[in-house]
């Protein structure tokens, strides 16, 4: 028996050899202790009626689990399934049934006893229970600590992780006739050699990588559950102070976490908000960084958001809603813009986690949607457009850096659109992290909305998480105000080359709905240059020289303003991991020698009455200049006209004024507005 320094009775009679009434005690004290996450549901039958379709979910997954029938579907499941796994006899905890070692690792993180547990809390029945026990026993006298297990069942981020999920799994069954004396020793017992196996060791990788977080975060929670035990004090010191070096180091200024994939920064964002939580229900104080660097990374969420609140699915993410999340974060920070983009009354998992008091707070606080619209993560490089925080809302985004190496995607320069309540331009997702042509084909430049040159990538794949070479970004610049978002970089990719090519990509975004892309391509020599959209199903087609969406209204038309090649190949999509769709990926493309651009016009016919044509374009002494000087699209939307100038090669400061459409203007990026009494000029970039 472990030293329990705050109930010296229980010690007294252990060291006494009075052991079954010393466990006996224990148990006891652990049945009518505060939990550390369950919170009694003040009105039950009212919270039955309220989630019917979400309880029967629950113990149809816990009848499952109790025939050793697997299949990872949570909402937040970092490595999700759609084929199931039984097994006949007795669980194997170092399985991997479909050659992919992460099933091995998402069996071994124990989500799914939390649903043994609801399963008893909603139906009394001591079948559930009896469920864990047995389950929790046969885990841990099958797992002893030891290194050849170190890779699969006691990988130090599995045990981090399943702390959270023990602990609320007994936290939901502890009243159970099985739950004994005896089974509370062997799995406290098997807690405490976890939280000694954690605090071991806080190497280098852990600080910076959401391993780290997901380690330390079951500590803390280690330090609340077990805090009669004499080490408890400690590991709480510990957690906090390893947390804080994490999200110092892995939290950047715009509140994304580093490793450039929303599901990764979401997965360390649900560990700072346990943390959050549980040091308010305990009187605990946080650093100061700890407490509001999580709630950066709530807004960091908020920013890219899309407007069916879900994130994005940039580099390894998954299609997955925001509000659950959002929702607990506005209830810990009582934050008001947090509860716009959250549900608007505490959801079925939050529940268990807040009291009534809670929860009444929760439905009194107001809502207020954010000041901003279109906002630029500096640190991670993301540019998120917007024209509202409806639903119905128009949302594009342009990714202009790259960060994270294992779970970043080959995706600079890569533009998303959504509108209209559906996806138009879309990431290709992650599928698996299977080292195969499946894992190289999801991370590849061709499944994200970008440019290519000669076929090759822009990243050069190795593995599922290196790569014999890196594209680089750089020249970011962004400009946003109520008339149009711009934003530009330049990839560095192809510079690598014996004939280097320089790739730079202009997006203009004039709101609410007509976007142009200019990409640039500069070598000496001959080269197939490319841009590749992708669509989120099959219904597009080539017309009339140009892309169109076939949906029964609100289409989206990508029309190419300079002559290109056209093609349309079948392709594959992963809106969640291990799951895989069918659709359709557009090629533009042309053999160009020297310097070229593409110049895309994109917008809805239906919805907007739109001319364009490429206009000439002067030096201030009327002399015409070339495409590889100078550009220029005239516009009419809707009645009103546009002219949009980008300079490509500026041969010196005196060449910096052009005229275009009888207009002298100055500048490398510029738009002209021009309505029936004035013409205003905007520039985007000096």
């Amino acid at each position: 028996m472990l030293d329990l320094e705050q109930v010296p009775s229980v010690n007294e009679k252990y060291k006494n050899n009075f052991q079954a009434a010393a466990l006996k005690e224990l148990l006891n004290i652990y049945r009518i202790k505060e939990n550390s996450y369950i919170q009694e549901i003040e009105n039950i039958a009212l919270f039955k009626e309220n989630h019917k379709d979400k309880i029967e979910n629950t113990i149809n997954s816990a009848n499952q689990v109790l025939n050793n029938y697997f299949l990872f579907r949570y909402e937040w499941d970092m490595e999700k399934t759609n084929i199931p796994h039984q097994f006949n006899k007795e669980i194997d905890w170092k399985a991997i049934p479909n050659g992919d070692e992460e099933w091995c690792f998402m069996l071994n993180r124990h989500r799914y006893w939390i649903d043994l547990g609801k399963a008893y809390y909603f139906t009394g029945k001591e079948k559930y229970a009896k469920g864990f026990v047995e389950q929790v026993t046969h885990w841990i006298d099958n797992n002893p600590l030891q290194d050849d297990l170190k890779k699969y069942s006691w990988r130090r981020i599995e045990a981090g992780i399943r702390c959270e999920n023990w602990i609320k799994s007994f936290e939901l069954i502890k009243n159970s006739k099985h739950i004994t004396p005896e089974f509370l020793a062997k799995f406290l017992n098997s807690l405490y050699q976890h939280g000694i196996y954690i605090n071991s060791t806080f190497t280098n990788f852990s600080k910076t990588s959401n391993w780290g977080v997901l380690e330390f975060h079951g500590l803390f929670n280690l330090s609340q559950f077990l805090s009669e035990f004499k080490l408890a004090k400690n590991w709480q010191q510990n957690a906090i102070d390893n947390l804080e070096t994490c999200i110092k180091l892995q939290i950047l200024e715009d509140g994304s976490q580093w490793e450039q994939s929303p599901m990764y920064h979401n997965e360390v964002f649900h560990c700072y908000l346990n943390v959050n939580l549980l040091a308010q229900r305990n009187n605990i104080e946080l650093p100061e960084i700890i407490v509001q660097k999580t709630k950066d990374m709530a807004y960091a969420n908020v920013k890219w958001q899309k407007p069916n609140f879900h994130q994005p699915v940039l580099g390894d993410s998954d299609d997955t809603d925001l509000r659950g999340l959002l929702t607990l974060a506005a209830l810990i920070f009582k934050d008001p813009v947090l509860k716009s983009r959250a549900y608007i009354t505490v959801g079925y998992e939050t529940q268990f986690l807040v009291n009534s008091k809670q929860i009444k707070a929760y439905n009194n606080l107001e809502v207020k949607n954010p000041s901003f619209l279109s906002v630029y993560q500096e640190s991670s490089g993301g540019f998120y457009m917007r024209t509202s925080w409806e639903q119905d809302a128009t949302y594009s985004s342009l990714h202009l850096k790259k960060l994270g190496c294992g779970h970043g995607h080959d995706n600079i320069l890569h533009f998303t659109l959504y509108a209209n309540n559906r996806d138009y331009l879309i990431d290709g997702g992650r599928y698996s992290y299977v080292n195969n042509k499946w894992r190289e084909y999801f991370k590849s430049n061709t499944s994200h909305n970008t440019l290519g040159v000669d076929n090759l990538p822009n990243t050069v794949y190795q593995d599922s998480w290196t790569n014999k070479f890196e594209a680089r970004a750089e020249g970011d610049f962004i400009k946003s105000t109520t008339l149009f978002d711009y934003g530009e970089a330049i990839n560095t990719a192809y510079q690598r080359l014996e004939d280097p090519v320089k790739l730079k990509r202009r997006m203009l975004y004039i709101k609410p709905n007509v976007w142009l892309l200019f990409d640039s391509f500069s070598a000496k020599e001959k080269h197939t240059y490319s841009q590749y959209f992708n669509f989120p199903d099959k219904n597009v087609e080539i017309l009339n020289a140009g892309i169109e969406t076939t949906f029964s209204d609100n289409n989206l038309r990508i029309q190419p303003i300079k002559s290109v090649e056209l093609k349309l190949t079948d392709e594959w999509r992963s809106p969640e991991y291990n799951l895989k769709v069918e659709n359709r990926r557009a090629e533009l493309f042309k053999e160009a020698v020297g310097f070229t651009s593409f110049i895309n016009l994109l917008y809805f016919p239906e919805l907007t009455n739109l001319k364009s044509k490429k206009i000439p374009v002067y030096s201030r002494r009327d002399v015409l200049l070339t495409d590889e000087d100078v550009e220029a699209v005239s516009l009419e939307i809707d009645g009103k006209k546009y002219t949009i100038l980008v300079v490509h090669n500026s041969s010196s400061p005196a060449n910096h004024f052009y005229k275009v459409n009888s207009t002298l203007v100055q500048g490398e990026v510029v738009l002209i507005e021009e309505s029936e009494n004035e013409k205003q000029v905007h520039i985007i970039k000096e």
